[in-house]
């Protein structure tokens, strides 16, 4: 169905040039290449690969995208990838049209793949010798939250391989949900089956292998085991045949990275290769090092580099959407440990105009969209910020209540678009402690029994006798009056819908809802998959606290629901799982935060735009890496990374500042303003 679906998108874009055209027109457009193509309106799947086809080309009307900006320490480092570019690239080849065939229009691949071309050129030669002084490379690449940086690394990883990359290693964050997240992704982008199935006479293939019923890489971990169980349970591990690139996805602990320090060099175990490449996900998260300057460095910041040492080719690259730990890394490190700082270059990824991200929701004139309900910390039963740990949550506040009817009423409008297979997420998010968050889940279950019960019995009455119920009733009013506070939310959208369409298809929708907590407690086998609902798409509340907020991806979240007291940039920005794509519903997404938190998010929105236009003036001054930690904006000093304590801050900028010889002048962001700016000046080296 997937190549039906491609080549008919292809041919519609073609005829309509990409031009945005009247939904009723392209229908009827859409209807007519599928039947000339052989695909008639009596077929079973019409209609769903119809659907499909209109809602791909409604997505990539009017996308635009955008190189990445780049900083080198050798802007002549590249010479070795220049001279092999004409080579073939099956491995990107496979991707790219694994991508187009997912619904990726041809710009934005394009666009990915100068991206990665980018990247990889100021990497280390993997076909280089080993005694060149450019074997050893380590960089970053800085991405925006939600934005695309794992499609972005899966493509770094198909490129790498095409041009002699034979061991990947891809670092990914603290918890098992992520790692099995990741690992899900690497299977399908770059493996071409699931990685628990090869091996075992039965190989799933999926992804860049499905049509070829082939996989391409040789993993060492699978979904449901990271390294070190993988080694230990798989009893061919030692003696397979690497005649293709090996891949670990490994979560960032101590003792796993250890094993694979041990285990994983060039000469053993049948490792052919003596090149590596280290990917590092969520770098500013555990990796940088945090203990004091001149003591032993932090476990796993000391076994990410011995990794890197165990090969005579090397390239690290970090990839993060909250550089701010990265950028106070030492860049003055020891020639025979260094540390990771990205000493050889930094890509800056633009995301694409279809980007739902700060500049929409947090504009530059701190005005406030339509797309955030305000809350009022002072309602009756309203979840404190500020909590012990046997914090009971009996009784939802109305504002989380509006939160689910506005879910509910999102699901129905996503569905009378055509997107009746699509993943939809509400998240909430207003506690780290994983008790309050067990009680939280058992209010919410029992709110959606009562809205399940109600909806069961009354849906099918009339318009007048289903809002008799007071819960109806907010709904009702909830679409067709607004939210209360001057916001006519769903004005625009009652042009297409009217309340009885939302109301007949309530049930439908609702009766698939349910919940599920992610966090340090949860984060294993019962981690939820979304996989398990392609079929039917997912209709799922999230709630959790740390876990959502590190890499985790919510698919079609469209209801956040937030309550926090975290002011550190990389924390803040990490929070926004709201950001990303929202093809076909950015006008239905809400997000529910309070003043303080509304204004935190401005101020790190100012922050990132500053920390970008510093970062565009420094490529064109030919700046290097080395010089991007002398131009932060920070807004107090109590909001620098929260992974370092306010001591340890204090004496990493001295340290870096002594070090790079800098003067540091501290300015007013506007008059009359305690939020200070930071700005650093290089001086002659003492």
């Amino acid at each position: 169905m997937n190549n039906i679906i491609t080549k008919a998108l292809t041919m519609l874009e073609a005829f309509l040039e990409k031009k945005p055209t009247a939904h009723q027109e392209l229908v009827e457009k859409a209807e007519s290449i599928l039947n000339i193509i052989g695909v008639v309106n009596s077929d079973k799947d019409f209609q769903s690969i119809l659907n499909e086809v209109i809602y791909r080309y409604e997505s990539n009307v009017g996308l635009k995208t955008f190189d990445p900006d780049v900083l080198v320490n050798d802007p002549t480092d590249d010479i070795w990838f220049t001279t092999q570019s004409g080579e073939e690239r099956p491995y990107f080849k496979r991707y790219s049209a694994y991508l187009r065939q997912s619904g990726w229009d041809t710009d934005a691949i394009d666009n990915l793949e100068i991206n990665c071309e980018k990247t990889i050129s100021h990497c280390a030669n993997p076909k280089g010798s080993p005694d060149e002084l450019s074997s050893k490379k380590r960089g970053m690449v800085m991405g925006d939250v939600q934005a695309g940086k794992t499609a972005n690394y899966l493509g770094l990883i198909n490129m790498a391989c095409d041009y002699g990359y034979r061991v990947i290693i891809l670092l990914a964050g603290l918890t098992n949900s992520l790692r099995k997240q990741t690992q899900d992704r690497v299977d399908y982008g770059f493996i071409g089956a699931y990685s628990k199935s090869i091996g075992s006479g039965m190989i799933e293939f999926i992804g860049v292998g499905e049509q070829s019923h082939q996989y391409y890489g040789i993993p060492l971990t699978n979904a449901d085991w990271d390294f070190k169980k993988y080694i230990q349970k798989t009893t061919n591990a030692q003696a397979t045949d690497f005649n293709k690139p090996v891949i670990l996805v490994v979560k960032k602990n101590a003792a796993i990275l250890r094993s694979v320090h041990e285990w994983l060099k060039p000469g053993n175990h049948n490792i052919s290769g003596d090149n590596i490449l280290i990917i590092d996900d969520e770098a500013d998260n555990a990796s940088p090092n945090t203990n004091k300057p001149d003591y032993d460095p932090t476990a796993v910041n000391r076994t990410i580099r011995d990794i890197y040492n165990n090969f005579p080719i090397a390239s690290y690259i970090g990839f993060t959407a909250t550089p701010f730990a990265n950028i106070f890394i030492n860049p003055f490190d020891n020639d025979e440990f260094k540390d990771l700082f990205p000493h050889d270059f930094i890509v800056q990824l633009n995301p694409p105009s279809t980007y739902f991200g700060g500049e929409r929701i947090f504009p530059e004139d701190g005005s406030l969209t339509s797309t955030i309900r305000l809350l009022d910390t002072n309602e009756p039963d309203f979840i404190p910020v500020k909590h012990k740990t046997d914090l009971v949550v009996y009784s939802l506040p109305e504002s989380l209540k509006e939160a689910i009817l506005s879910f509910a009423i999102i699901n129905v409008v996503r569905t009378l678009r055509g997107d009746k297979t699509k993943h939809r997420s509400m998240m909430i998010n207003v506690t780290a402690l994983n008790n309050p968050q067990d009680s939280v889940n058992r209010a919410v279950v029992a709110y959606l029994t009562i809205l399940k019960n109600i909806i069961e019995q009354d849906s099918y009455k009339s318009e007048n006798e289903f809002i008799l119920n007071a819960e109806m009733r907010k709904m009702y009013d909830l679409y067709t009056v607004g939210d209360g506070n001057g916001v006519d939310f769903y004005a625009s959208v009652r042009d297409d819908f009217a309340w009885i369409d939302i109301q007949h298809g309530l049930y439908e929708e609702i009766k698939q809802f349910e919940t599920t907590i992610i966090n340090n407690r949860y984060s294993g086998d019962l981690c939820y998959d979304y996989a398990d609902h392609a079929d039917k798409g997912s209709r799922v509340i999230v709630i959790g606290g740390f876990v959502l907020s590190r890499g985790l991806t919510l698919e079609g979240l469209c209801v956040s629901y937030y309550s926090r007291s975290a002011t550190a940039y990389d924390t803040l920005l990490q929070m926004c799982r709201w950001f990303g794509f929202r093809p076909n519903y950015e006008d239905l997404c809400r997000i529910y935060l309070s003043q303080s938190s509304i204004d935190s998010f401005n101020s790190v929105m100012e922050a990132i735009r500053d920390l970008k236009d510093q970062f565009r003036e420094m490529e064109l001054q030919g700046k290097q890496p080395s010089d991007f930690g002398l131009m932060v904006k920070e807004s107090q000093l109590r909001s620098l990374p929260r992974c370092l304590s306010q001591r340890e801050i204090r004496c990493g900028i001295l340290k870096y500042l002594s070090i790079t010889s800098t003067m540091v002048e501290c300015i007013p962001t506007r008059p009359s303003c305690s939020k200070m700016r930071i700005r650093t000046v290089k001086t002659q080296p003492s």
